[in-house]
């Protein structure tokens, strides 16, 4: 299993200018405060799948659990690039 990103590099530029701003943001602090957030919600998240299990849909609701974390740990590497008239933005998960 991959890791998830622990850093988000943020690059801001100007067409035509030399030059350019980058930001460094600590993103595994968003991954603490997410896991507590997951932790206290785990017993719902519990009883909303043994009351799901009786309509038929309850491993799916048990299944979402590792599909969000794998879309999160899939954002590591992905670069996504912005482009306006006046700046350009360039975000990458790492």
């Amino acid at each position: 299993m991959r890791c998830p990103p622990l850093l988000l590099r943020m690059e801001i530029s100007r067409p035509n200018v030399k030059g350019y701003n980058v930001f460094w943001l600590p993103v595994f602090l968003a991954w603490i405060v997410l896991a507590a957030i997951f932790l206290a919600l785990l017993p719902l998240i519990v009883f909303v799948a043994l009351v799901a299990l009786f309509f038929g849909f309850g491993k799916s609701v048990i299944l979402f659990v590792p599909l969000v974390c794998n879309c999160i740990c899939n954002l590591h590497g992905m670069e996504i690039n912005v482009e306006s008239r006046d700046r350009i933005m360039v975000l990458s998960f790492r």
